[in-house]
């Protein structure tokens, strides 16, 4: 699992675009442009260091970088969210320059427009950051720490520099980097190197 960590940040770290789809219509694109990415094996081993158990999740931080402006398309949110826990009808996040523009859907997008709008934060709308997990033995519960880790799902996370973050679970996205397919189906291409778990 942390070799396959290292790999994908080796991967995202020489790639330019970023494309990510899905079978309920997510469509999203974005440069690199100088974003961050950062691993996050769930190992502690060194002293004070700090980490999330379990494993593994890779993370790209899109926050005060030129990549945030480049981030446009749909995330159709399936799995799990952070205000409502599992989602039973998926909905849409229209992005727009790395912003949230529209919330699309049935009565959990309702859920979801109407806690951002009392929350009355702009910056709440705005893309920090897109993290895949690579834990084989994580499902999705409604709990955060373990849907962010579940093999080859995707969590976007919104909002920094405010007293609020929002994360939203895509469960079986394709990427593509630069064109080439990374993962897909819940699965990564082992074509790429990746070590089947």
């Amino acid at each position: 699992m942390i070799r396959n960590a290292q790999l994908v940040k080796k991967l995202w770290e020489q790639t330019r675009q970023f494309h990510i789809t899905s079978p309920q219509g997510t469509d999203l694109t974005f440069e690199m442009k100088a974003a961050k990415v950062t691993v996050g094996d769930g190992a502690l081993s060194e002293d004070g260091e700090i980490d999330f158990f379990p494993g593994a999740q890779v993370n790209i931080d899109h926050h005060n970088t030129p990549s945030q402006e480049t981030i446009n398309g749909k995330i159709v949110v399936d799995a799990s969210d952070s205000i409502q826990g599992l989602v039973h009808n998926p909905y849409t996040l229209v992005i727009e320059k790395g912003v949230i523009t529209r919330i699309e859907g049935g009565r959990e997008a309702d859920v979801v427009r109407e806690y951002l709008e009392k929350l009355n934060e702009p910056k709440v709308y705005k893309l920090v950051h897109t993290s895949i997990g690579l834990n084989p033995q994580a499902r999705f519960s409604g709990n955060l720490v373990q849907d962010e880790r579940v093999l080859a799902a995707l969590d976007f996370g919104f909002g920094r520099d405010c007293p609020y973050h929002e994360d939203f679970m895509v469960s079986t996205p394709t990427i593509y980097l630069d064109g080439r397919e990374m993962s897909g189906g819940g699965k990564l291409n082992p074509e790429m190197g990746f070590e089947e778990m």
